[in-house]
């Protein structure tokens, strides 16, 4: 009697497993669909509706963390001309703005760039703009390009494929590239489910680890000392751009 239980029990949880891998699928492949076709229309609804707030303790440690990292590449002097691609709405661009000589900040959504420029309005060393990665391209070289916790947006293997050069262009030579996003749990880390999924950091980083001009100069993986439930942990990566030879 005892067996059967605990075979009943294993079968339940086991079915149980089951449906959470599916459901979990089902949303993430329906999230890419949307991504796919209006990734403007997601960002615009997630500022508005608050779901992105990069302003709590959890975020708040994560950005300190990633700053002092930088700090022991770069050293305390200002940091010079830096790019921020999905600035959101401007908590981590006001930060930048006192380290660097100047910010050009852009985001995907009128929403958040509307509030980033409100944010940031008192530093005269910020500039904010909206910029699509994936289609425009970007204008001028900076010391510094931030690309945090942005690409996962970007779904599509032309768009993922156009994006490393361009990021490698914006970069003066023997600057940094830095770069975090998401982890995908580990059973879906598989090129397969790329073409239903949106991307997790393994396979951002992964794709500008090939690109010939970066070599990584810092790689972890980071988890909050207070992690807090649906915190996926981040890949934390830092690229530095070879200067070009004769």
């Amino acid at each position: 009697m005892m067996a059967q239980s605990s075979c009943s029990l294993r079968r339940i949880l086991g079915f149980y497993r089951h449906c959470k891998v599916l459901s979990l699928i089902v949303n993430h492949a329906s999230e890419a669909q949307q991504l796919r076709r209006d990734p403007q229309r997601v960002a615009d609804e997630a500022h508005l509706l608050g779901a992105w707030n990069f302003a709590n303790a959890v975020e708040r440690e994560w950005q300190r963390h990633a700053l002092a990292v930088l700090a022991n590449q770069l050293g305390n002097q200002q940091w010079g001309h830096t790019l921020e691609i999905g600035c959101s709405e401007g908590v981590f661009t006001a930060q930048l703005a006192q380290r660097c000589l100047s910010v050009t900040a852009y985001d995907i959504s009128p929403v958040a760039v509307t509030r980033a420029a409100e944010r940031c309005g008192t530093h005269a060393n910020v500039q904010v703009g909206r910029l699509d990665v994936a289609h425009d391209e970007i204008l001028g070289q900076y010391d510094l390009v931030f690309v945090m916790d942005v690409l996962w947006l970007v779904v599509g293997r032309k768009r993922k494929l156009s994006i490393a050069p361009k990021l490698t262009r914006a970069l003066r030579d023997g600057g940094l590239l830095i770069f975090s996003d998401s982890r995908m749990p580990k059973w879906i880390r598989h090129p397969f489910w790329s073409f239903l999924l949106p991307s997790g950091a393994d396979e951002w980083a992964s794709l500008l680890e090939r690109s010939p001009e970066l070599t990584v100069v810092h790689k972890e993986c980071y988890v909050p000392s207070n992690k807090s439930p649906g915190y996926w942990d981040k890949l934390f990566v830092l690229f530095r751009k070879a200067p070009a030879t004769l």
